[in-house]
């Protein structure tokens, strides 16, 4: 991580409503956030040079899913920390047996305590408490 900076998170899902209770969640735990309402966009936030340490990604949207996104953006930054979020944890089992390392699943509706346990225990291998 960047100094004494919070890490930065995208945050990516085609539902407005729900990117918008996520960063709420994670700044108010002291997190920087930046949202894309889909995968297109989430692919350029991450060329565009930011420093991102972490994506949450929504598995089902439109045109490019989750899965397709970070399959793209694994090949400029492989190391990237990925939190998949879905109400349909069967459909990332069917595209992946398997996460790799750096990758959890979040199933929703999650709550609150949920989300920011999920970005500790990725962003620092422990549960946090809170404010970064």
């Amino acid at each position: 991580m960047t100094g004494s900076q919070s890490p930065l998170v995208l945050v990516v899902d085609d539902e407005e409503p729900i990117r918008q209770m996520e960063r709420r969640i994670l700044e108010k735990d002291g997190y920087r956030v930046i949202e894309a309402g889909n995968g297109a966009d989430g692919v350029a936030m991450l060329k565009d040079g930011k420093t991102i340490e972490l994506l949450i990604a929504d598995l089902d949207m439109p045109e490019m899913g989750g899965e397709e996104m970070v399959r793209r953006i694994r090949t400029a930054r492989p190391d990237l920390k990925v939190l998949y979020v879905t109400a349909h944890i069967d459909k990332l089992l069917d595209v992946r047996q398997m996460l790799w390392e750096g990758e959890a699943f979040l199933d929703k509706p999650f709550t609150a305590k949920g989300l920011l346990e999920a970005v500790s225990l990725l962003l620092y291998g422990t549960l946090s408490t809170g404010k970064h």
